[in-house]
């Protein structure tokens, strides 16, 4: 694995959970529909230099949902803030999101992804800032002293969610990366998507 997959007791009770019947469902709905777009995003991960095994912060986002929009009306694979996009150069007008184009939005999320590495210089640090912002994060390094996620979640100085965020991913990427041992290595993937791109001289649903 390109990122290091530590089994820490928070990572196997998410494997316990994902291994149950009502986790295990959740693992194959996004399984099967990583399908569609898996390609073409290992493809861009693969270009941008991060790790591929970061798919799996797009099931634990949206369940690869092009059109998915949080309470927090985050929208997309990825999940972007209306900000966080504009900042990564996906547009939205009144008529046009691009947060919703699947091969875009991946291309800002590794670009992302990559910017939160350098900044922190870990991958654990830099899936829990695209969880809860860097600033979040900057913040409780200060406060704690350690450069550490795991320091950091058992000081309980992260959001609840980002605490949980990043060994739920870890969990979902040991399941992924070793399906037939946990029973999901016979699911119908939906077929991957083939598109061309065309420029459009005006707006069109």
């Amino acid at each position: 694995s390109q990122l290091p997959l530590n089994v820490s007791d928070p990572v196997v009770s998410y494997i316990n959970f994902f291994s149950s019947p009502r986790g295990k469902r959740i693992m194959a709905y996004g399984l099967r529909r990583s399908g569609r777009y898996r390609q073409m995003i290992l493809r861009i991960l693969r270009e941008e230099g991060v790790p591929e095994e970061l798919i799996y912060l797009a099931q634990a986002e949206s369940g690869f949902a092009p059109r998915a929009m949080s309470r927090a009306r985050c929208v997309g694979v990825w999940q972007f803030a209306a900000f966080r996009g504009k900042e990564y150069g996906l547009n939205q007008t009144p008529v046009m999101d691009e947060r919703m184009d699947p091969e875009k939005a991946t291309r800002a999320a590794a670009h992302h992804l990559h910017d939160l590495y350098n900044h922190f210089g870990d991958w654990y640090l830099a899936m829990a800032a695209y969880n809860c912002g860097p600033g979040c994060v900057d913040h409780a390094i200060q406060r704690t002293g350690y450069a550490d996620f795991w320091t950091l979640r058992r000081w309980n100085v992260l959001p609840k969610e980002t605490a949980n965020y990043v060994p739920a991913i870890l969990a979902m990427t040991i399941i992924g990366k070793n399906a037939k041992a946990y029973g999901l290595d016979d699911l119908e993937m939906e077929t991957p998507l083939e598109y061309d791109t065309i420029e459009l001289e005006s707006a069109t649903h």
